[in-house]
């Protein structure tokens, strides 16, 4: 398991998200009603980064805009 930090922490209203794993946590168990196609792609792209078949970054790109889907920021 890669846990590669990101070089910028995404702020969510939750909290500040720094890794893939943080990310994938916020998802699976502090994530509002509201899991449309971003909220899918950010999932699989965090278990991708962790597993080393995705970069840090990619993870964090999609962890953002599934943010602003869920309009947490």
């Amino acid at each position: 398991m890669q846990n590669v930090p990101w070089q910028r922490p995404v702020a969510t209203s939750v909290t500040a998200v720094s890794n893939a794993f943080e990310a994938l946590d916020l998802l699976d168990h502090h994530w509002p009603n509201i899991k449309g196609p971003r909220f899918v792609k950010a999932r699989y792209a965090c278990l991708a980064a962790l597993d080393g078949r995705e970069s840090a970054e990619v993870a964090r790109e999609t962890f953002k805009d599934a943010v602003a889907e869920a309009q947490l920021n």
